[in-house]
């Protein structure tokens, strides 16, 4: 004898009238359950906020179903016998009790009533604000680090969070799918139905305010994009003058700005006495040293000049002009013995308590902002400066204020002194994650210095900026922006790095400054660049730091109309140029300590050059070991045993790893080189070597042509993808795209079995090719816009 199947239907909806509120007991109140007067609807609420709506439960019996739907079913809620325990009563066909039990934040649901149930699935509604975010809370350690921009979500994600409350609903269950849903985001979730709970409900609050005590959300209505900008430092150091910086504004105006970067300016040791004396670079906050001989004000008129926005580079409180300093000493910090406080910028660093100095601040940069005309800052030494208050906060002019209150004060002020003109964007950096900036700035920067100066560039500086994304990533586009630091591609960085670090910047969307000489620059690294301009709005779904460079990055995309997934799979191994060993000890400081024992003076850059490398490193090890006399505590470098090539690294990309449906077909592309990859399902494999990455986007197959992928954009259609529709009836593929002035865009389009016929255009020129079931079609106009073409099959 068959045993029926069944689906239990619950629909719960917001009723605000005729309703009873069901509860649990004092201390575990925080979840509520409301009931409409009919007995059929029902949501549910924690601490007064509605998270879950439109819900139903399903579960399955040896075949067999039962159904029971808004008509047929009476809904009675009653409060259970345990503390913190409400019943939802159904009565209808079948007879039983949906459980739920309150504890504290977490609500546990159990059927009870029903026998020889296979399964049990709840569906619904979360609402979770005005950009409700798919999330993990916790952090796996699954080698995949996920991103989505637009509505998209994961099967990854078991949480959906919400920014403005900083609040997230976890669900827990054998299996979770999220779905992009109209206002939000629905879900299912499955799991074994006996008396234990099959599902599990939490709000998790506090997700960043835990962490970070100053968490506002970056408000993304005035701050729409992320900045993309040129400066100076990693190129010109401690010798840069005006004409470098024109220089370098035409190249960006000329190769950028059609895509979308904004902003050009001067990074640091442009002022006067600031040009690295005793290391430091933060000089005069008003007046430029003699490589600017025309002032601020006439290099920003040239900078917007060029249709660019200038940015400008500032120790927001150092400063080394020693005769402002010595007529304003009661500006700035002084030890226990009266001497000035130095900072790593400067000579002199500002007592932040001090009203005056936070006026006369406030002054300078209202001026530089209304009539210089700057509207980028990227403000450094933020830390520091808050650290080096609280150690000398006795002798400061108010030592009774602490030193986090001082600092956010004086940057408010700072702050809003830059607001006197609208759009002015605020990057902290600290060097290093500035969090006391948070909720003042619109950036931050994550990590410490790509480059040091005198040290060829190297993947070194890829690995400092991934250690900056892991630590602070999860920041990116629900607090300010994020700065991993700059993007640099010049040789000697071979083409496989350079691909690899612009793929960094393009799949995480952070932001992007460009640090090379722009007009230097070889034309396959400026090609790069344009790949990752303008910058993709993209958010992290993995809400922690991480401890590992994840080797998959998968970045799931929706749009109107479609979604798509594109995967950025890396090769983090070290090769035979680079030092492993310098990731597990202070190498810098050993190399240091070496040098002062040997009386050798030996600039930073030099010494990042000696222990990065590993043929550099045996080279001053044997140096020391040939040493007749060896000053005691003398060190050796650790470097690795090995020096022959590591192998290729046989990557196998699972679909279900991502988040992707194991058993649905997908269309490959391989970006960078421009290359489809064929119909696939379950897994993709590849083969890589060091340092080298491939970008591929997944598309859902369907039974017509369909776009696989674009050489535009990195993210092959989420920035310059406009609307793509099929028409069965006319056998046409139409697609809009946003096309760059004088710059040619292939769209590749997989035919599925189908020959083309005619391929029209409007607002570019279109040429097409074709390569098996592959259609290319080439888009070249002559002016900035939307085109539309059409592709007619046969």
């Amino acid at each position: 004898m068959k045993r029926p199947r069944f689906y239990l239907l619950l629909t719960f909806a917001l009723f605000s009238a005729g309703s009873l509120l069901a509860q649990g007991a004092p201390g575990q109140e925080s979840w509520s359950a409301k009931l409409s007067s009919e007995g059929c609807h029902i949501d549910l609420s924690y601490e007064g906020q509605t998270w879950l709506t439109v819900m139903r439960v399903r579960t399955t019996s040896n075949g067999e179903h039962l159904a029971i739907d808004r008509g047929a079913a009476k809904l009675t809620l009653v409060r259970g016998t345990k503390s913190g325990e409400t019943l939802v009563k159904v009565a209808g066909p079948t007879t039983f009790d949906l459980v739920l039990q309150a504890e504290g934040s977490r609500l546990l649901l159990s059927l009870r009533g029903l026998k020889a149930l296979e399964g049990v699935v709840l569906e619904g509604a979360i609402h979770a604000g005005s950009e409700p975010l798919p999330a993990r809370l916790d952090n796996l350690e699954d080698d995949v680090m996920q991103m989505v921009s637009g509505a998209g979500a994961s099967g990854l994600s078991d949480s959906v969070y919400d920014r403005f409350r900083d609040q997230a609903l976890k669900i827990m269950a054998r299996s979770i799918h999220l779905t992009p849903s109209q206002g939000g985001f629905s879900f299912s979730a499955e799991g074994p139905a006996t008396n234990t709970p099959f599902c599990a409900l939490q709000v998790v609050t506090r997700v960043y305010t835990s962490r970070f005590p100053y968490y506002k959300p970056l408000d993304k209505k005035q701050w729409v994009r992320v900045p993309v900008s040129w400066g100076s430092w990693y190129y010109y150091f401690l010798h840069v003058t005006e004409a470098d910086v024109l220089r370098n504004a035409d190249a960006v105006a000329r190769d950028y700005k059609p895509f979308g970067l904004e902003y050009c300016g001067v990074d640091g040791t442009w002022q006067k006495d600031g040009t690295g004396q005793a290391g430091h670079i933060g000089g005069s906050w008003t007046e430029s040293n003699a490589g600017f001989p025309h002032g601020m004000k006439w290099l920003a008129d040239q900078m917007r000049a060029r249709g660019l926005k200038p940015t400008m580079w500032l120790c927001a409180f150092g400063n080394n002009d020693e005769n402002f300093c010595n007529a304003h000493q009661s500006w700035f910090l002084h030890d226990e013995d009266g001497n000035p406080v130095a900072a790593s910028y400067s000579s002199h660093l500002a007592d932040l308590s001090n009203p005056e100095v936070r006026k006369y601040l406030a002054d300078v940069y209202r001026r530089q902002t209304l009539e210089w005309g700057y509207e980028y800052y990227k403000l450094d030494g933020l830390n520091e400066a808050c650290d080096l208050f609280a150690l000398h906060r006795a002798q400061a002019y108010n030592p009774a204020v602490d030193a986090q209150t001082a600092f956010r004060e004086a940057l408010g002020e700072i702050r809003e002194a830059m607001n006197s003109r609208p759009g002015v964007f605020f990057n902290a950096c600290g060097p290093s994650f500035p969090t006391e900036a948070m909720g003042i700035s619109q950036g931050g920067r994550l990590g410490v210095d790509v480059l040091m100066r005198d040290e060829p560039l190297s993947f070194r500086g890829v690995r400092v900026a991934l250690e900056a994304i892991r630590r602070g990533y999860y920041t990116h586009n629900i607090i300010w922006y994020s700065d991993p630091d700059y993007l640099l591609l010049r040789p000697p960085l071979g083409a496989d790095e350079a691909r690899t670090w612009t793929s960094i910047l393009g799949l995480t969307g952070q932001v992007l400054a460009l640090g090379d000489d722009m007009a230097a620059l070889p034309a396959d690294r400026r090609e790069m660049i344009r790949k990752v301009i303008p910058v993709a709005d993209v958010t992290p779904t993995d809400l922690y730091p991480l401890s590992t460079d994840r080797p998959i990055w998968a970045l799931h995309l929706a749009r109107p109309f479609g979604t798509w997934t594109v995967v950025g799979l890396f090769d983090w191994d070290y090769d035979t140029q680079e030092n492993p060993a310098v990731g597990s000890c202070d190498s810098c400081s050993l190399l240091k300590r070496n040098d002062a024992l040997l009386g050798v003076n030996r600039g930073s850059g030099a010494r990042y050059e000696i222990f990065s490398s590993a043929e550099k490193s045996i080279e001053e090890n044997r140096r020391y070991m040939a040493l007749s006399s060896k000053p005691p505590g003398l060190q050796l470098i650790p470097v690795p045993a090995y020096l022959a090539p590591l192998p290729p690294r046989y990557m196998v990309l699972d679909f279900r790893k991502i988040g992707l449906d194991p058993a649905k077909e997908y269309l490959l592309f391989d970006f960078w080189n421009q290359k489809f990859l064929g119909k696939v399902s379950g897994q993709y494999a590849v083969s890589l070597t060091a340092h080298q990455c491939q970008v591929v986007s997944l598309r859902p197959a369907e039974n017509h042509p369909q776009l696989v992928g674009t050489d535009r954009h990195i993210t092959m259609g989420g920035v310059e993808l406009k609307d793509e529709r099929w028409d069965a009836a006319r056998k046409q593929l139409t697609i809009k795209v946003q096309l760059v002035e004088n710059y040619p865009t292939t769209l590749t389009v997989y035919a599925a079995g189908r020959r083309l016929k005619e391929a029209a255009a409007t607002g570019a020129d279109v040429q097409t090719s074709i390569e098996g079931e592959i259609v290319r079609a080439k888009l070249l106009s002559p002016k900035s816009g939307i085109a539309e073409v059409t592709l007619k099959f046969e």
